[in-house]
C-alpha cells in the first residue's frame, strides 16, 4: 500500500480557497505516480538573537519542500529537480541507510525500503527536499475521537485537550493550530496529517509560561501518546514536556521550524519518557531535558531517545541542561540516532544549576559533518549580517560544562530555585557515571583535509571547583570508518577534569 498527503481547501463560502504552498523546485513520482510536493520554511543559516521584541525576519530563512508519504511498502523514488542541475553532488540521508541513487535522464531515482524521513540534497542542504515514508497510522472509530480531522484545510487554532481525549489527523488534513493540555491524562494524539503553528504570534521572552503555544505544550500530564503526527511552523519550542509522565512519542516529523527558540523536544522536570523512530529538524536546540524553578522538586528520570533522525541548526543536539532545577538526571538514554546536523554539540550536558546528573547514556550515535555547514554566530544589533558563509562549523561529539544558568540569564531575573543542597556541597551539579560509546563520525572530504581526525572533539570543563565530576568514558568512537584512539581526536579538559574522562 501506498499513498500520499494531498492537501486541498473545500471552504465554499467564497470563492477564494486557503492554498497550501506548492513547491516549485522538484516533481517527485513515486512507484511511477506524480505526488504533491509541498513547501515550507526554515533556517537558510545559523543566525540567532536574545528575543527582539517580534519575530525573526524572513531574510534569513529559505523555502524548501517536502513530500508526505503513507506506506508499506518497498518505494521507488524519482526526484526531479527543477532549480538546481541534477548533475550535482546528489545527497539522501541519513547516511546510514545506504541509499543509493542513479540518474535516469533529469531524474534522480532510488529506492526506499524502510519506513522513516530521509532528506534529499544537490551540493549543500539549500533548496532540500523533505521525504517522509510515513507507516499508517489509522483511526478505526472516528465517532470515538473527540477532534477528527478529515481530509482538507482546518483551522481550529488553540486545542485545549482534557482527560481521556484525543487528536486524529488524516493523511490529506492540514491543520492550522496548536495543541494545549494542563492536568490532564490518558491523551491520544495521532495520524498521518500535519499540524501547522503559523497562525500563533510570539510576543514575549518567557518559553516555560503559556503566553505562547508552539506545536504542542503539555503540564502536569499522565499517558500521553503522540503517534505519527507532523509539525510545522512552531511560534516557539515545538514540542514541551512540563512535568509529564509516562509519554510516548512515536514516529513523529518535526520540521519546516525557523521562528526563534524553536527547540524540537523539551522535556521539563518529567519522567518514564520515550521518543523513537521520529525526526526532528529544529532551529534551536533538537531535544533537551530541563528542569525549571516552578518544578524543582521534581527529578528528570527514565528517559529514553532512540532510532530517531536529528538535525540541529543552532545550539545542541541531545541535550541535558542548561537549566538543571531538580534533585537530579537518572537513567536518560540517547540511544541509534542519526545526527544529520549537530549545531556546536552532538553530544551535550550542561549542569547549569544543581542537580546530580548521573547515568547518563550516549550510545551507537552516528554524527553527520559537513564543509557546507557554517560557523553559529549570534546577532547582536538589528543591522548586523550574517558574515560567516564561508567558515565551516565543526560541532563537538562530546561538550560537558556547568556554567551558572543564572548568571547567564540574570537578565530575565529568575527567582532563586529551592534546593535542600548548599552550595558548597560537592555534589553541587555533579556530573558522573556518564558513558558515551560507538560513535560513528562521518565528514566530507574538505573536512578531512583541513583537520584531519582533529575534526572529532571531545571537551569536557568543571568550572566550580568544589563540583564532583567522575567516571566520564567515551569508547569506540569511528572517523570514516576507522577507530580512533585518544591522540587522534581533539580532547580537551581543564584542571578540575583531569582523571575524571577516559578515552579508550
Amino acid at each position: 500500500m501506498f499513498t500520499f498527503s494531498n492537501f486541498k481547501h473545500k471552504w465554499t463560502k467564497s470563492s477564494f480557497p486557503c492554498d497550501v504552498p506548492l513547491s516549485g523546485d522538484y516533481k517527485v513520482f513515486v512507484n511511477g505516480q506524480e505526488v504533491s510536493v509541498y513547501a515550507c520554511r526554515i533556517s537558510a543559516y545559523p543566525f540567532n538573537a536574545w528575543w527582539p521584541g517580534h519575530q525573526r525576519p524572513v531574510d534569513q530563512t529559505e523555502i524548501v519542500s517536502y513530500v508526505n508519504l503513507v506506506s508499506d511498502e518497498e518505494l521507488k523514488i524519482e526526484v526531479e529537480p527543477l532549480t538546481k542541475k541534477a548533475d550535482g553532488k546528489i545527497m539522501v540521508k541519513p547516511y546510514s541507510k545506504g541509499i543509493k541513487t542513479e540518474r535516469a535522464g533529469n531524474r534522480i531515482v532510488f529506492s526506499l525500503q524502510e519506513n522513516g524521513a530521509y532528506v534529499f540534497e544537490i551540493d549543500d542542504y539549500h533548496g532540500l527536499l523533505y521525504i517522509f515514508n510515513n507507516k499508517p497510522v489509522t483511526c478505526e472509530t472516528p465517532e470515538d475521537v473527540t477532534y477528527y480531522f478529515g481530509e482538507g484545510v482546518h483551522f481550529p487554532g488553540k486545542i485545549t485537550l482534557r482527560s481521556n481525549e484525543s487528536v486524529y489527523v488524516d493523511k490529506d488534513a492540514l491543520v492550522y493550530g496548536c495543541i494545549f493540555a494542563e492536568n490532564a491524562e490518558n491523551i491520544h494524539i495521532y495520524g498521518n496529517g500535519l499540524f501547522d503553528d503559523s497562525g500563533e504570534e510570539r510576543f514575549s521572552e518567557p518559553c516555560y509560561e503559556p503566553y505562547a503555544n508552539g506545536n504542542v505544550k503539555l503540564y502536569d500530564c499522565r499517558n500521553v501518546r503522540i503517534e505519527g503526527v507532523g509539525f510545522m511552523n512552531s511560534a516557539i519550542w515545538c514540542v514541551n514536556l512540563f512535568h509529564c509522565f509516562d509519554v510516548e512519542i512515536d514516529a513523529i516529523n518535526v520540521f519546516g521550524q525557523w521562528r526563534y527558540n524553536t527547540d524540537g523536544i523539551d522535556v521539563v522536570n518529567s519522567q518514564r519518557i520515550t521518543v523513537k523512530n521520529s525526526f526532528i529538524h529544529s532551529f534551536d536546540d533538537t531535544i533537551t531535558v530541563k528542569g525549571i524553578d516552578r518544578y524543582a522538586f521534581e527529578s528528570n528520570r527514565d528517559m529514553l531517545f532512540e532510532h530517531c533522525v536529528l538535525w540541529c541548526d543552532w545550539g545542541k543536539t541531545c541535550e541535558i541542561g542548561l537549566e538543571t532545577a531538580a534533585p537530579e538526571y537518572k537513567n536518560i538514554i540517547f540511544r541509534d540516532c542519526d545526527i544529520l546536523r549537530a549545531g556546536n554539540t552532538a553530544c551535550d550536558i550542561q549542569n547549569g544549576d544543581y542537580a546530580e546528573v548521573h547515568d547518563i547514556t550516549f550510545e551507537n550515535i552516528r554524527v553527520e559533518l559537513e564543509s557546507f555547514y557554517t560557523l553559529h554566530c549570534l546577532q547582536k544589533t538589528q543591522e548586523q549580517v550574517y558574515t560567516k558563509k564561508d567558515e565551516i562549523e565543526i560541532a563537538k561529539i562530546l561538550r560537558i560544562r556547568n556554567e551558572r544558568f543564572r548568571e547567564a540569564y540574570a537578565f530575565l531575573n529568575i527567582a532563586d530555585a529551592k534546593s535542600d543542597i548548599p552550595m558548597g556541597d560537592k555534589r553541587y551539579a555533579g556530573v558522573y557515571d556518564i558513558k558515551v560509546k560507538d560513535i560513528k563520525v562521518y565528514c566530507d572530504e574538505e573536512i578531512y583535509r583541513q583537520y584531519g581526525s582533529q575534526c572529532v572533539i571531545i571537551d569536557v570543563r568543571n568550572s566550580i571547583p568544589t563540583t564532583e565530576y567522575r567516571d566520564i568514558s567515551v569508547e569506540n568512537v569511528m572517523l570514516n570508518g576507522k577507530r580512533l584512539c585518544k591522540e587522534e581526536m581533539r580532547v580537551v579538559v581543564d584542571e578540575n577534569s583531569v582523571g575524571t574522562l577516559s578515552v579508550n
